[in-house]
């Protein structure tokens, strides 16, 4: 900060100072006199005044009196603040709340005295009393002080990590002149960190405190003081119970997770930090599931994963998606199944990590996969507690690896059936084909398979001159992709340790890693504890393994694994352990067992009734709101239109608000659910507690005051599927009128993909049972109405399909060609092809066109 800046910013405030401690006053005095009376009045004198009209002298002289309670009230917590901020001690408890007066006193003591220390003796002369009152040790917002004497933290410059000792009466200014040369830089640091979530739980909302264990970060000019050690990784810690909150501690812990179910979610909302005392510090909350790392996740089993494999699951969780919608079929057996837990928390973790960014978009985020950390090639026996579980997060990080536009990292993974059975269970026979996963029936056979491999790729090399396959890459970047390849199995029996040596051996230039279960007496032996944490026990390795090696216990990986085979291949692989997803329930209003056709309001002059018009198809949004919507009312306001059965405050307040204590979260919601109601509000059409009501504890819409499009959809389909003829076809045009973009298209909600890609498969739907109503009397109507559904889901064959019959009743064969064309454009990004059954119609249906 400039000089000159610094001096303006303390003049301005000395000047704010003094006209409200003297200038107020000395104005109010001017202008309406000094406030004390020159007599007590009487009794006589009081009933008068009580029993007479307001006049215009009475009410200036209330408005005066109120203005020097509010004088009194600023000075003195002025006065309380400069004293905090110059004895470098507490506010005493009962000075508590701070409200608006205190925080703005705060700011102008900070601004008078821009973070300078003003009594460096303060942490002597402080009371182990005043401590124990309230665990804030200095009150501007220069400083930041923890509730302990003394406690570790870290300092975090660039990817380095330093323990720092974290004491009574510590200050940023302290940290900024250590590490930064300068006191006056402290606003970076709390720049930097402000309202970051820290991994050991809490969120840095106000620069006054800092806990022990939070990771601040430095810019990048940073640097350590010789007395600052490198701070060792955080081993995993298992889930525990977290402490019931004190009614003063702050802040609460962040990031529990949850999945999109109507039911209750998959973890609470974690607890706040302990109570300090003077001879304790205040301690982290003990994580639920799953817990962050700097440097990955522990899930509440106890895997650990690093946050680049945790972020490609993420994008093979919303691969799934698409290619779920690629095989949608009206009709058939619905295969809209949750994804299983682990990869749901995964998912939630990852996107609420500030330092990993991810896209918003499903088809971005499907093909954003960093690159993995994997092992160097050659041999690498695994032992310890942890083999199994690191051989695991091997191979899930191996099948994780790549995308369609990096697909020489999409690694293939050779496995023996027994061994695979040991990692995984009885779940490995439920995997079924996958051409990334090649499982031999034996060990011996898994060398055969990697011997082909390597063989086969040692021709490419000599055909083309090159040592290796980063020279082959670099050469023939035209030449077929030659992903790296991990065997898993045993350590080989002592008949086959030769074979396996020279397989080994020439693998190492051909990017063959194998990991073996046991010593393995030609190579490297490491050992792997049960975090991870790794010990090279027999010789070494070119290139160290990742430390600590990811471990995964067996129901996690099943879960990853079913997930990842599903995106490569777009075939399911269900379990008992998976639910379906959760379906938009019917309304009482509307039976399914006698559907009622609806007419779509299309003017605001059918909108006599009162009914207010909530649009969440598209972009959410009210029409003609009585008053602004609040970002969280909004979100209300799509989670009960998915749920129109409506869902209890707790229920609702643990999946819109998982960052929130349990109170905070009820609170949220009832003053979203205010919100909402007054601005779906008609004044004068429904009595008060309409449009948004509550029965029984759930919060629901009001459907005789509200009407949601998605129900529209929702009962026009319905409707329509009983119907015939005319009534059939305009009740389907109307759903597809009502369709106009994906559910709540312009946010990223966590719990919304399941009902958005159910009201997506409504709207397939009702496009095509109008196309085929359509097709045989109107097929140019049929083809345009389909064209309009492949802007809404650009993967689903059948549409293409249906619209390639539609062009062959026009006698358009280019038409069929061009559709082809775009779906193989269309599926490349989930590197697929269009199946067989499409490209076999394509060219019948060209055929049939060629003989007319």
């Amino acid at each position: 900060m400039a000089p000159l800046r610094r001096h303006l910013i303390r003049l301005s405030a000395a000047l704010i100072l003094i006209a409200v401690v003297a200038g107020l006053p000395a104005a109010l005095v001017a202008a309406v006199g000094w406030p004390l009376p020159d007599h007590l009045p009487t009794a006589d004198e009081i009933t008068n005044a009580l029993g007479s009209e307001l006049s215009d002298g009475m009410i200036l002289d209330l408005l005066a009196v109120s203005t020097w309670l509010l004088w009194i009230a600023a000075t003195r917590a002025i006065v309380t603040e400069a004293r905090a901020a110059l004895l470098g001690r507490p506010v005493r408890a009962h000075l508590r709340p701070a409200g608006p007066l205190r925080a703005a006193a705060s700011a102008l003591i900070s601004a008078l005295t821009l973070g300078v220390v003003l009594s460096a003796a303060s942490t002597a002369s402080a009371s182990p009393a005043l401590a124990s009152e309230q665990p804030f040790a200095a009150t501007t917002a220069a400083t930041a002080n923890a509730a302990a004497p003394q406690a570790p933290t870290i300092i975090q410059v660039g990817n380095t990590r330093y323990t720092h000792v974290v004491k009574r009466g510590e200050y940023l200014s302290k940290i900024a002149a250590a590490w930064l040369g300068d006191a006056d830089r402290w606003p970076e640091i709390c720049a930097l960190n402000k309202h970051r979530h820290f991994k050991t739980g809490g969120k840095l909302r106000d620069c006054n405190l800092i806990y022990p264990g939070w990771d601040l970060k430095l810019p990048a000019d940073a640097r350590p003081p010789a007395t600052a050690k490198p701070a060792a990784p955080p081993a995993p810690q298992p889930r525990t119970p977290a402490a019931a909150p004190p009614a003063a501690a702050t802040p609460p812990a962040a990031a529990p997770s949850h999945v999109p179910a109507p039911a209750a979610p998959t973890s609470p909302a974690q607890s706040a930090p302990a109570s300090a005392s003077p001879d304790r510090t205040h301690t982290a909350p003990a994580p639920q599931a799953p817990a962050a790392r700097h440097d990955g996740l522990t899930l509440p089993d106890g895997s650990w994963i690093p946050w680049a494999l945790a972020a490609a699951i993420t994008a093979a969780s919303a691969m799934v998606w698409l290619q779920r919608r690629r095989r949608y079929i009206p009709g058939t057996e619905d295969d809209l199944t949750e994804l299983p837990t682990p990869v749901t928390n995964i998912g939630t973790q990852v996107r609420r990590n500030p330092d990993l960014p991810m896209p918003v978009d499903t088809i971005a985020l499907a093909t954003t996969v960093p690159p993995q950390q994997t092992p160097p090639a050659g041999g690498i026996g695994l032992t310890g507690d942890g083999a199994h579980s690191a051989a695991r997060a091997a191979l899930i990080t191996a099948l994780a690896a790549g995308s369609p536009e990096h697909p020489d990292a999409r690694a293939e993974v050779i496995i023996d059936a027994a061994t695979l059975a040991n990692l995984i269970g009885a779940d490995a026979v439920t995997l079924g084909p996958w051409p990334r996963l090649h499982i031999a029936d034996n060990v011996d056979d898994a060398l055969t398979i990697a011997e082909s491999q390597l063989l086969h790729r040692s021709r490419i090399l000599d055909e083309h001159a090159a040592t290796d396959l980063d020279e082959l890459r670099r050469t023939a970047p035209d030449e077929e992709t030659l992903p790296p390849l991990l065997l898993l199995c045993e350590a080989p029996p002592p008949g086959a340790r030769m074979r396996a040596k020279v397989t080994f051996s020439l693998g190492e230039r051909l990017d063959l890693t194998a990991l073996l279960l046991g010593e393995w007496a030609h190579g490297a032996t490491i050992d792997v504890a049960a975090d991870g944490r790794t010990t090279t026990t027999a010789n070494t390795l070119d290139r160290p393994l990742p430390d600590p090696m990811a471990v995964m216990q067996p129901d996690t990986a099943v879960a990853v694994l079913t997930t990842l085979r599903e995106a490569h291949t777009g075939q399911p692989t269900i379990t008992p352990a998976q639910p379906p997803c959760p379906a938009i329930p019917a309304t009482d209003e509307t039976p399914e067992a006698q559907p009622q056709p609806l007419q779509v309001i299309t003017s605001t002059a059918d909108r006599t009734t009162g009914k207010a018009r909530l649009r969440v198809l598209g972009a959410p949004h009210i029409e003609d709101p009585s008053r602004a919507l609040r970002t969280g009312a909004l979100e209300l306001a799509v989670f009960l239109a998915v749920h129109p059965d409506g869902m209890a405050t707790r229920d609702i307040g643990e999946q819109l608000e998982p960052d929130s204590r349990v109170n905070q979260a009820d609170q949220l919601v009832h003053t979203n659910a205010s919100n909402l109601r007054l601005s779906l509000a008609r004044p004068g059409h429904a009595a008060k507690g309409a449009y948004v009501i509550k029965t029984a504890g759930r919060y629901r819409l009001d459907p005789a005051n509200v009407d949601v499009d998605l129900w529209q959809l929702r009962d026009l389909l319905r409707a329509a599927r009983p119907a015939t003829a005319d009534t059939r076809r305009r009740l389907l045009q109307q759903a597809c009128d009502v369709y106009t973009g994906p559910l709540a298209a312009d946010r990223d909600y966590e719990w919304i993909t399941p009902y958005r890609e159910t009201a997506r498969r409504w709207a397939t739907e009702a496009h095509l049972l109008l196309a085929e109503d359509l097709l045989t009397d109107d097929p140019q109507a049929a083809s345009d109405l389909l064209d309009r559904a492949i802007k809404h889901d650009e993967y689903n064959e059948q549409l293409y399909r249906l619209a390639m019959r539609a062009r062959h009743a026009l006698g358009d064969p280019d038409g069929i060609r061009a559709l082809l064309r775009a779906l193989a454009k269309a599926l490349t990004e989930l590197d697929a092809e269009p199946s067989e059954e499409t490209q076999v119609l394509a060219q019948q249906l060209r055929i049939s066109l060629q003989r007319r």
